[in-house]
């Protein structure tokens, strides 16, 4: 299966970190591996569970992305940016 072609853009490849919010006090620190218009690929700590839907702050936008759970293998998790 090809996975290029289920994707929304191109990926940038980078190692940035940001920070998951869980909540009105709760926070998740994660590694952003890359990134494209649609979604991106992040690594959380070992034994973080994350919900469905969250909310990321990252250094390449602005304003936070909400975000959806699509696939996880171990500590690596591929989200989508919801669009509102």
């Amino acid at each position: 299966m090809n996975t290029t072609m289920n994707r929304r853009g191109r990926r940038t490849s980078l190692t940035e970190n940001g920070m998951i919010r869980l909540g009105l006090f709760k926070r998740l620190p994660c590694e952003i591996r890359d990134v494209s218009p649609g979604g991106a690929r992040i690594v959380t700590p070992e034994g973080a569970t994350l919900p469905e839907q969250f909310v990321m702050h990252m250094p390449q936008f602005k304003r936070p992305r909400t975000c959806i759970r699509r696939w996880q293998c171990g500590r690596e998790i591929g989200v989508e940016f919801k669009t509102d």
